[in-house]
């Protein structure tokens, strides 16, 4: 086989080696994504159809050109078969690919390979190749199969534009840019090629203009590969996004960068999430808390995290799935950010109201004792001091006896919020049970807690209760006990201690103090 240098083959072989590369790349990303090794035949059949020509081109005979003029249909054949393959499965139309369709696009390839190698027996295809003084490339006469090739050419790259065009009007702008690229890169050498069998423009009346514009399109293909990551950032998924979903929808690819967000997740994220595609998500979240995200994740996770809005704290439940492909592998997770703000306040006041005393907004008795018991044993572990007050409003029968029971709870109520004012932060103020309260006082000596139990005894007895028109005077007793080195010692016990203090004060005649003593426990269990 003779062959020789032309100038005419340069950009045929600048085609051929940007395909070839582009068909590498794809192959080599063909595990992490689901369309790359489609991508990557379809690169291969387009390199050889360029390169093919190319040697066509160099041939000096018309016995090696017209051999080099049926291998290009190696890859001239099944490009545009390929080329619609790819628009289906990259704009996720799989079923679309049903039995019928994949063997009229089976039985396509076959039977034009097999007229193109045997056209010297039937001339279905050709009835005569031939050269002309000037032309590098061969020029024949074409039988009726060629029209049908055509037809099947033409088909394949329309339907790919008309699907990419409906594809465009259904993504964001990112995705819009690829879809652009790719149909330009799959229809300009097909458009070329109609316009010369349809209206005889032809521009380039030396060479097949189809094969030179595929230089155009191996430079669009790899616009959109490098330029905007058409293989890598892929629409995972995306024809199951809601667009109009209440909640937050963040898709990412196997390598954990952002390939989909709906409107709502834009909202929350603000700013970030407009230019947000092709990002990892710690750079799109970085000013939310921490997500426990991982590539590696293969079941659901959830996690509640909180967001804080101006003076309003949001809530937000992320769900975190991975997306499979059919051959059940991981090509991607979706996260779903759920706002669960009102369920969260109605949880929080739940939880409120089991801890709160439902009459007078203080700790209740239960909650009491969960808070206590931690103080309680840092106390006993590091030597600290700590006391248990207790008081009761005095002759408290009485006064729901002679004004009711309206009266008995608007003293309650004010007893419950004096107590508190005077109180630290770090002190424990509870409703004990009736008209009886309970306070504990971390690092609080026996002198602190007289002189705070002295206070609060002083403003009661001098205060009146406004209910109706009547004035109600109000006194308390109280009863203080100090945590004591004792192995064994409970908070139990030491509760225990304060009310013996609190009832002796009681038969001390009320409105007192009574600091418990081991010698007043001992004559009160003799008594």
């Amino acid at each position: 086989m003779n062959l020789e240098y032309t100038p005419y083959v340069l950009p045929f072989i600048f085609s051929t080696a940007i395909l070839i590369y582009l068909s590498i790349y794809a192959f080599q990303l063909r595990k992490q994504v689901e369309t790359a090794g489609l991508f990557s035949m379809l690169s291969l059949a387009l390199a050889i159809w360029t390169g093919c020509y190319a040697m066509e081109l160099s041939s000096i005979s018309l016995e090696d050109k017209i051999f080099w003029v049926k291998m290009k249909y190696f890859g001239g054949t099944p490009g545009p078969v390929l080329w619609f393959l790819f628009s289906v499965y990259y704009t996720n139309h799989k079923n679309w690919l049903k039995t019928p369709v994949k063997i009229l696009l089976g039985g396509y390839l076959f039977l034009t390979l097999a007229v193109v190698f045997t056209n010297d027996f039937h001339h279905w295809y050709w009835t005569d190749i031939y050269l002309i003084p000037g032309f590098p490339e061969t020029q024949s006469g074409h039988g009726f199969y060629f029209w049908v090739y055509a037809a099947g050419l033409y088909l394949s790259v329309l339907a790919s534009v008309v699907i990419y065009i409906n594809y465009y009007r259904t993504v964001p702008a990112y995705f819009r840019r690829q879809a652009i690229l790719m149909v330009l890169g799959g229809f300009v050498p097909m458009g070329v090629r109609i316009l010369e069998d349809v209206v005889g423009w032809d521009p380039f009346p030396k060479f097949d203009n189809v094969i030179l514009f595929l230089l155009v399109s191996a430079i669009l293909f790899a616009i959109a590969l490098f330029g905007f990551r058409a293989l890598e950032i892929v629409p995972i998924a995306h024809n199951l996004i809601v667009r109009n979903i209440n909640s937050g929808i963040l898709v990412l690819d196997a390598e954990g960068r952002l390939v989909e967000i709906n409107p709502f997740a834009k909202k929350l994220i603000g700013a970030v999430g407009e230019n947000a595609i092709g990002k990892s998500l710690d750079t799109v979240l970085k000013d939310w808390p921490k997500i426990g995200y991982s590539p590696q994740i293969n079941e659901q996770y959830e996690q509640e995290i909180s967001l804080q809005q101006e003076s309003d704290s949001l809530y937000f439940l992320a769900q975190i799935s991975p997306i499979r492909n059919e051959r059940n592998k991981s090509v991607g997770h979706v996260i779903v950010l759920v706002d669960i703000t009102d369920r969260k306040y109605a949880e929080m006041e739940l939880e409120r109201l089991a801890r709160t005393d439902m009459l007078t907004g203080i700790t209740n008795r239960r909650h009491f004792f969960e808070l206590a018991e931690a103080q309680f044993a840092v106390a006993q572990r590091y030597s600290r001091d700590l006391t248990i007050m207790m008081l009761d409003v005095d002759h408290f029968k009485s006064v729901n006896d002679r004004y009711g029971h309206l009266a008995g709870d608007l003293v309650l109520q004010f007893v419950a919020q004096e107590c508190q004012r005077h109180m630290r932060t770090t002190d424990i103020f509870a409703r004990y049970g009736g008209e009886e309260f309970i306070c504990l006082l971390p690092e609080q000596t026996e002198k602190g807690a007289v002189e705070l139990a002295e206070r609060i005894r002083r403003m009661l007895e001098q205060a009146e209760v406004k209910f109706e028109a009547q004035s109600l005077k109000v006194t308390a007793s109280f009863g203080l006990a100090l945590i004591q080195k004792e192995s064994g010692l409970t908070l139990e016990q030491l509760i225990d201690r304060a009310d013996q203090a609190l009832y002796q004060s009681k038969r001390d005649g009320r409105n007192r103090i009574t600091v418990w003593q081991a010698a007043q426990s001992a004559s009160s269990e003799k008594g």
